[in-house]
Parts: structure tokens; C-alpha cells; sequence
């Protein structure tokens, strides 16, 4: 028997760093998705992807909230994809190297192909 289709949603986030509250909600929200067995990704887009360099997460804390290391943590054990703007990226200078191991940076072509598969779409 065939087993159903699953669900997706992918999270869209363009706050970066300097916005710690909106940096954390795709990320407590995927993680409630892929805890309910939603397949999620968070792609990351203009300064949001200073959000995914090494060592950043754990500085990004705002109160009532689990901290960014902590959720990154969470939504990759559970299976979370995170993609970057690859064009976003590299005008900061970022490189593979520079992000966390998980990180993906792609271009135009497969961001487009994320959302035209997903179910759903939220963007902050």
C-alpha cells in the first residue's frame, strides 16, 4: 500500500540578526511542523543569512522564547532543511565554510522549485 503524500511548508525568513524575535519564529514553527510530521524548510534570504553562520545562533535570544541554537538544534535533528539565497550570501562574503555544517546556499532556479512543491508558504 502506498503510503500518503506528506505535507510541506517552507518558512521564508529576510530578518537578520539585528531582529531576534522575527529571527526565531520560522524556526519554532518548523520545528512544530516537523514534529507533526510536516516536512518544512526554512530558507533564509537577504540579511537573514547571517543567521547561519557559525557561531551566530547562539547569540540570537529574545525572552519567552528558546534561543536560535537551540532551535537549529531541534529542527535538524528533526530532519529541517535550511537553504540560503546564494546570490544574498556571498554579496555578505558568506561561503560554505563560513556556515553551519547543514547550511545550503541555492539560486533562483531551486527556490522557486521549494515553494512550487510546498503546500504552504509563510514569510516573515
Amino acid at each position: 500500500m502506498e503510503q500518503p503524500k506528506r505535507q510541506k511548508i517552507v518558512y521564508v525568513l529576510t530578518k537578520g540578526p539585528d531582529n531576534t524575535e522575527t529571527a526565531l519564529l520560522p524556526f519554532i514553527h518548523a520545528v512544530g511542523a516537523l514534529a507533526t510530521d510536516i516536512d518544512a524548510a526554512i530558507v533564509l534570504m537577504a540579511n537573514a543569512v547571517l543567521l547561519a553562520q557559525k557561531d551566530v545562533a547562539r547569540h540570537i535570544r529574545f525572552e519567552g522564547k528558546p534561543p536560535l541554537d537551540e532551535l537549529m538544534k531541534n529542527f535538524f535533528e528533526l530532519g529541517g532543511k535550511l537553504y540560503l539565497c546564494s546570490p544574498c550570501a556571498k554579496a555578505r562574503g558568506l561561503t560554505p565554510e563560513t556556515l553551519v555544517e547543514q547550511a545550503e546556499m541555492v539560486a533562483a532556479a531551486v527556490y522557486n522549485e521549494l515553494l512550487l512543491e510546498a503546500d504552504a508558504t509563510v514569510s516573515y
